[in-house]
């Protein structure tokens, strides 16, 4: 996503704050950040900061890229993760019910004592 008017800096800080995400999320998410990031800056502006320095403080205010991209990539991925471990679980329940009862029976035997 690169626009003639976002500054370097922020397509930098959306590069690195998106780089965890899985492909179908990241695009989304970047628009998403990008917008929160804009009206940060706007509040900076209309308190009379000019706008690469607004720019500026908009990025300060989100804090750094990578604890960003930690935040998004829970958000994105601990919900699949969690849907994989209960499919396999469940898959791994069925197959555990099918091996027990597709076992055969056999009569317990008893030893003879003298």
């Amino acid at each position: 996503m690169s626009c003639p008017d976002i500054p370097p800096t922020v397509t930098a800080y959306l590069d690195g704050a998106t780089r965890l995400l899985p492909l179908h999320a990241r695009a989304t998410t970047r628009r998403e950040l990008h917008a929160n990031l804009h009206q940060t800056m706007l509040d900076h502006l209309t308190a009379g900061i000019p706008e690469a320095e607004a720019w500026a403080a908009a990025l300060r205010d989100f804090g750094p890229p990578t604890r960003t991209a930690l935040g998004l990539a829970r958000t994105h991925t601990l919900p699949l993760l969690l849907r994989a471990l209960l499919m396999a679980g469940a898959l791994g329940g069925a197959a555990s019910a099918l091996w027990t009862h597709a076992a055969p029976t056999t009569a317990p035997v008893q030893e003879a004592r003298p």
